[in-house]
């Protein structure tokens, strides 16, 4: 629901790093670690679809049973809806 109210079409189209695959292989690819590392690269980055990256991203955490990881995006998140305007 949060994923889809963010944009995700528009975003993946012009973005191909911002669809559920891509994240998805990201989350089964990577450390723990890197995963933190991920979600704070996103958020620094601050950039057009960061918004859109990030609900994706804790969507596959949350499927992934990372809990953890996922309360680190949900919370990146809420900081980046605060400061960006959502995607076109």
């Amino acid at each position: 629901k949060e994923v889809a109210g963010a944009g995700v079409d528009v975003a993946a189209s012009q973005n191909r790093t911002a669809t559920y695959d891509h994240c998805l292989m990201r989350v089964q690819s990577m450390t723990h670690k890197g995963l933190a590392n991920r979600v704070k690269a996103i958020e620094r980055a601050a950039g057009k679809h960061s918004v859109v990256k990030m609900a994706i991203f804790k969507s596959c955490l949350q499927d992934e049973g990372l809990w953890d990881l996922a309360q680190l995006a949900g919370d990146a998140l809420e900081r980046l809806k605060a400061m960006l305007p959502p995607p076109e």
